[in-house]
């Protein structure tokens, strides 16, 4: 990215350029500059719902359903776009190899397949949506951010309504059973309450966790779990 865009914009407006056409080199500045702040951050490697598990604590249900809504925004993306072509989207780097997961979505299809770096777009990346031109891949920015960002508005929808079912399925005074702890995941039920459903609480202290095995139960009490046996 370089200053071709202030350059550009600078000349729009002394031709007295039309409002769309400057909007239109506002909005590609903004997607390559989103694009190269990914890379910056390290994140050009790390998949879009690897990233946001990193970044929040997810319960498995949580991360299911982000994965859910990261395909459904491509599909729907590419069948809203097929005026331009198929869609294809780095999915993930394969381990060990200079090698890409590519999805390519096409006539409502998605297929998968794997290319090697040196056979995609220089400044391509994990998360790059790529179109076909002139025979030659290219990178979508616009596309890309306009996913991205869904994706991202979609989890933290999801994990807003994550932590609300896990803070009021916590009472004062309840006793709660481990039903399961399966790699460091604490699954509890109100004993108390006994309600049909459990839930996976995240935010379970980490200090409790060599205690909450299955079958042991936990009183909630001043806003914190406290062991009983």
């Amino acid at each position: 990215m370089s200053l071709d865009f202030l350059n550009n914009l600078k000349e729009n407006l002394e031709k007295n350029d039309t409002l769309s056409k400057i909007t239109d080199g506002i909005a590609d500045f903004i997607g390559e500059l989103s694009v190269a702040l990914q890379k910056e951050n390290g994140n050009n490697n790390v998949d879009i719902v690897t990233q946001i598990a990193s970044n929040n604590k997810l319960t498995m249900a949580s991360e299911t359903s982000i994965i859910k809504a990261r395909n459904e925004t491509l599909t729907e993306y590419s069948k809203n776009t097929t005026g331009e072509g198929a869609l294809y989207f780095v999915l993930d780097k394969v381990q060990g190899k200079d090698t890409y997961k590519i999805w390519e979505f096409n006539n409502g299809k998605r297929t998968q397949s794997e290319m090697s770096k040196a056979d995609l777009p220089e400044d391509a990346t994990v998360n790059i949506v790529l179109r076909m031109k002139n025979n030659n891949l290219v990178t979508d920015n616009e596309a890309t951010v306009t996913i991205i960002n869904e994706i991202k508005e979609k989890a933290n929808q999801i994990i807003t309504e994550q932590n609300k079912k896990i803070e009021d399925y916590k009472k004062e005074g309840h006793t709660y059973l481990v039903t399961e702890d399966t790699n460091g995941r604490v699954f509890l039920w109100d004993s108390t309450e006994k309600p049909k459903n459990e839930i996976e609480d995240v935010y379970f202290p980490e200090e409790l966790k060599d205690k909450a095995k299955e079958g042991r139960s936990f009183l909630y009490q001043n806003g914190s779990y406290v062991y009983i046996g």
